[in-house]
């Protein structure tokens, strides 16, 4: 049996991972109105990412028994789980405050109309950060969490949890409606 789960959200990485390199594209050009259309965009994705996970994903493995994690057969223990799955919280939430804050910046920086080049060099450093520690993120998500559900679950739960996923990633805020067309530049 294929994992759906884990289909889902490693597609959801590989189409975030492509909106950040563009607004990599965009920092080198200077074009710094458009770098701030995309990383909204990444923002916003990422938030719907993290959503799904916080609201589905997470939830289905914490209540799920803990006599089903037996260290065993690819399964961690429980206090694995519960382990893992706070640090993937606490990234989450650096994540979502340090882009709100680069945002922010960039705002500010089109706003003015003015040349901020020690600003700019700041927030694509700080992008730097959040793409490493994204990497190492997604990594342990993909070898770790995303494999749980198939060997936890029945296929209708999986199924079920998979649709919760993909309803999530389907609900970006209004101002991104092009953005599911795929014309990120008309955004």
């Amino acid at each position: 049996m294929t994992n759906p789960v884990k289909s889902v959200l490693e597609a959801d990485h590989e189409s975030l991972d492509h909106v950040l390199a563009e607004l990599e594209a965009e920092f080198a050009t200077q074009h710094v109105a458009h770098a701030l259309e995309l990383l909204d965009l990444f923002w916003a994705r990422l938030a719907v990412h993290i959503r799904a996970e916080n609201l589905h994903l997470f939830p289905a493995l914490t209540n799920a028994s803990p006599l089903l994690f037996t260290g065993k057969n690819g399964l961690p223990t429980a206090e694995e789980v519960q382990h893992l799955l706070l640090r993937m919280r606490t990234d989450h939430e650096f994540f979502m405050k340090d882009l709100a804050t680069r945002v922010k910046t960039l705002r500010e920086i089109v706003g003015s109309q003015a040349v901020h080049l020690e600003e700019i060099k700041e927030v694509r450093r700080g992008l730097d950060t959040v793409k490493k520690r994204l990497l190492v993120h997604n990594r342990m998500e993909e070898k770790q969490v995303y494999t749980w559900p198939i060997l936890l679950f029945d296929e209708v739960t999986v199924a079920r949890l998979c649709e919760g996923l993909q309803n999530e990633l389907n609900n970006l805020p209004g101002r991104f409606a092009k953005e599911a067309t795929g014309n990120l530049r008309d955004v």
